[in-house]
């Protein structure tokens, strides 16, 4: 058995920028010899080539979503703003259920989400047209629950945006900023469930810190050391509590840091912590995050079939995915084209990710590794995709010495992997879903930088046949510029198991560069 394996370095983007850049600064001994010793070449991660917006940063979600497809997909943002811009997100029959339900109960209509300069998670501008579809309805009991940032915006951006939110409110003459907290609380994903049941509480009870005054507030909680990921729970008006009868729309489009929240308002026989019994609460999710018959969705899951996952299993391949708990979701459900089930000849495993990744920057790289490399041992699978989430999720912190300490752990697990897949005569793939290690620190200013990146994304070829001596002006022209796009490597990777690519698929095999 010769085994493929891709390898996704999570946030590990290209930048020759040394200033901020974790990965310049690391001690990477393996990666230096692969880029002299094998081929490679850079991807677009972002923009169009993931179906996002022009000159948009790309994240975990749509990389791996876009890597296991082996095609370009139209993303959520890009489907809700053309809504938007047509018209027809005013229309929507799930968003129209919620002010109806609201009318009709002479009651009030939520909208709850994560407020934010990026657009990873949300984007104002969907907080923005909720706001209007209420206006154009002639239904002014809103009330506004915000989860701030400080991970794909700037740590203490939410002033600014709270007033922008303020200004909108005031446009339309709707519109109420209830209560306040950090993103850490509402989008926990990692069963941190107090963190969850302290979000619920806000929303339902009221627990949280009264103020009059949302932006001296905000002042204050900053002048304490929190920046806005970790923002104590913040109420202006316990009149504005959810309630039964009420509807409550979430407007992340993002699915996985919605569903712990999303849980407690919809399942019947939830028991995790103490919940209301809602028995006429309408809630809509802007996507998909959970299917139940309690939840309405504005936006569903579309249909992608014969990704690559797909293809390898209706051809008899046997395969592992493997990651931590942070990251699970991207090498299982988005790698898998959103499908919840694995294909037969699939098996996926999780590692529990670590609380405080600053404190332990190795995370979950050498374990990951040592699983892999007794698999690969014992001959189990055809196919492996391992996800190394370290560059990512330290990069989100904003430390810079942490995240060059991860991405050295993670050259000392890819040494150890590429070492045994080399043994068993296979190849090994090593590439990124997106930027964000490679610039950690606004030039201009010297802030922390804690957002992702429209850099580009390497990929190495790592194999017996492909390993030559590469002169260094060979290696700064790989460097310097883009080849390809993430949807090209599931192609790669089916020309490299000799199946062939389903029609479906856009992507073109790289091979042809690579093998050069």
């Amino acid at each position: 058995m010769r085994p493929i394996i891709l390898t996704i370095l999570d946030g590990w983007g290209y930048s020759p920028q040394r200033h901020g850049n974790a990965i310049l600064y690391a001690q990477t001994p393996f990666v230096d010899f692969v880029q002299r010793n094998y081929p490679s070449l850079l991807l677009q991660a972002s923009g169009r080539a993931v179906g996002m917006t022009w000159g948009e940063a790309g994240n975990s979600e749509v990389g791996h979503l876009t890597l296991g497809a082996g095609r370009t997909i139209f993303q959520y943002l890009s489907r809700i703003n053309k809504a938007i811009g047509d018209g027809n997100f005013y229309s929507n029959e799930a968003l129209l259920g919620a002010v109806n339900h609201a009318k009709e109960n002479y009651s009030t209509l939520h909208i709850a989400g994560l407020l934010t300069s990026g657009s990873v998670h949300a984007h104002i501008s969907h907080l923005f047209a909720l706001i209007d579809l209420a206006a154009k309805n002639n239904f002014a009991n809103i009330r506004i629950h915000l989860f701030t940032d400080g991970k794909d915006s700037r740590i203490k951006e939410a002033p600014i945006l709270i007033q922008k939110v303020l200004n909108h409110a005031t446009k339309t003459g709707i519109g109420t900023i209830t209560t306040v907290m950090g993103r850490d609380y509402a989008m926990d994903r990692n069963k941190n469930w107090d963190s969850t049941r302290k979000a619920y509480e806000l929303l339902v009870r009221g627990a949280g810190e009264k103020t009059d005054d949302i932006l001296q507030k905000l002042e204050t909680n900053y002048q304490m050391g929190y920046s806005d990921s970790n923002l104590p729970p913040m109420i202006t008006d316990k009149q504005g509590l959810v309630k039964d009868g009420d509807a409550l729309i979430f407007f992340n489009f993002r699915e996985d840091s919605m569903r712990q929240i999303t849980r407690s308002f919809i399942e019947d026989d939830f028991h995790i912590f103490p919940v209301e019994k809602f028995s006429n609460l309408f809630v809509v999710a802007m996507t998909q995050y959970l299917e139940d018959s309690h939840l309405k969705v504005a936006f569903p899951v579309p249909e992608i079939k014969n990704g690559l996952a797909e293809i390898l299993s209706l051809n008899g391949k046997t395969q592992l995915h493997i990651a931590e708990s942070e990251k699970y979701a991207h090498a299982t459900y988005f790698f898998n084209c959103l499908k919840n089930v694995p294909y037969s000849g699939e098996t996926d495993i999780f590692i529990e990710s670590l609380k405080d990744h600053a404190i332990n920057p190795e995370m979950r790289a050498a374990e990951i590794s040592e699983k892999i490399t007794d698999y690969l041992n014992q001959n189990l699978y055809d196919f492996y995709i391992i996800n190394f989430a370290n560059p990512d999720v330290l990069a989100h912190t904003g430390n810079l010495e942490s995240t060059i300490r991860g991405v050295e752990a993670i050259d000392g697990a890819l040494r150890r992997v590429a070492n045994t897949v080399l043994d068993k005569g296979g190849v090994m793939i090593i590439t990124a879903d997106h930027g964000n290690a490679e610039s950690m620190v606004y030039e201009s200013s010297g802030e922390k930088k804690s957002r992702h990146e429209e850099s580009p994304v390497p990929l190495y070829l790592i194999g017996k046949q492909f390993q030559r001596d590469r002169e260094i002006e060979e290696v700064e022209k790989s460097l310097s510029q883009v080849n390809g796009i993430l949807s090209d490597v599931a192609p790669t990777i089916l020309e490299l198991m000799e199946i062939p690519k389903p029609e479906e698929m856009t992507g073109e095999s790289l091979l042809r560069y690579l093998a050069e």
